[in-house]
């Protein structure tokens, strides 16, 4: 594992000595990469962030749990919950009504996963869908306090909480990661679209979310597009996104909760679903 890149914790408080009870530990592993955040239940506030990138592919979750418990200086058993968020595109949703838990394993069929991975289960009541999904991963080594949910569940969970109770437009979602990203559509509360795509020019990009909407007869000149993940503002891809899809924006804070003031610094919809759990305990 590198250095860090993004650094922000309270300097007034050390971590390795202060009572952890009352903390929740949030880590999102992807395929490049491992992000956490701890939030403090008494304050309802937001004390530490970081981003690691890994240093290789062949990595181990169990090497890179134990590798950060040497560098911040804490345990996972020290807090009162930890969840670690599975963040890849190996994953599935099937309408509740038709799920059969023996059969996860060929919902995941045409994915290619590794015969050594697992296969695990998000119950997802907002939109009535079981997410199936494939962890490389064994996980027998975390303790009891430890939770394992796919990230995307906390992501649809999370929007349709935050947009149900909206006028009853559609509204496209983007989670932008390295190389790939995440599109989903909402009508009001009801889960329309969800699917990864992957991309090497800003044309790509732009290419995939017109196929959609016009797959969907969605006007491209109203919908709304809600960017998050590692994207600037700024940057060429919104630019021409921009010029066929009039309405961009950018998520947030979620003002229901309190945050350091070393996190003013770094965009809240980078980590929008790293943050994003917390509202959907």
């Amino acid at each position: 594992m590198t250095s860090s890149l993004y650094p922000y914790i309270q300097e007034s408080i050390n971590l390795s000595d202060k009572n952890k009870d009352n903390y929740t530990l949030t880590i999102q592993h992807s395929l490049d990469g491992l992000s956490f955040v701890i939030f403090d239940n008494a304050e309802q506030k937001f004390i530490a962030l970081k981003h690691y990138q890994y240093s290789t592919k062949d990595i181990i979750l169990q090497d890179i749990i134990r590798e950060l418990q040497e560098k911040e200086g804490w345990k996972l058993e020290d807090f009162k919950n930890v969840n670690i968020l599975i963040d890849n595109n190996l994953n599935t949703l099937i309408p509740k009504d038709f799920f059969q838990e023996e059969a996860k394993e060929q919902y995941l069929s045409l994915l290619n996963i590794d015969n050594n991975s697992i296969v695990m289960t998000d119950d997802i009541q907002e939109c009535e869908a079981v997410n199936v999904f494939s962890c490389k991963d064994k996980l027998d080594f975390l303790n009891h306090n430890v939770k394992t949910y796919h990230c995307s569940t906390i992501l649809i969970k999370k929007l349709i909480k935050d947009f149900s109770d909206r006028n009853a437009e559609t509204r496209a979602f983007i989670n932008v990661k390295n190389n790939s990203y995440e599109l989903i559509i909402l009508n009001n509360d009801k889960l329309v679209f969800h699917n990864y795509f992957n991309f090497k020019t800003k044309e790509d990009f732009i290419y995939f979310i017109l196929f959609t909407f016009d797959q969907l007869n969605i006007d491209n000149e109203s919908i709304p597009l809600y960017f998050m993940g590692f994207i600037e503002e700024k940057s060429p891809i919104v630019e021409l996104c921009a010029r066929y899809i009039r309405n961009i924006r950018f998520f947030n804070r979620d003002n229901d909760f309190n945050y350091i003031n070393e996190l003013n610094s770094v965009p809240y919809y980078y980590y929008y679903t790293l943050y994003s759990f917390t509202s959907c305990e």
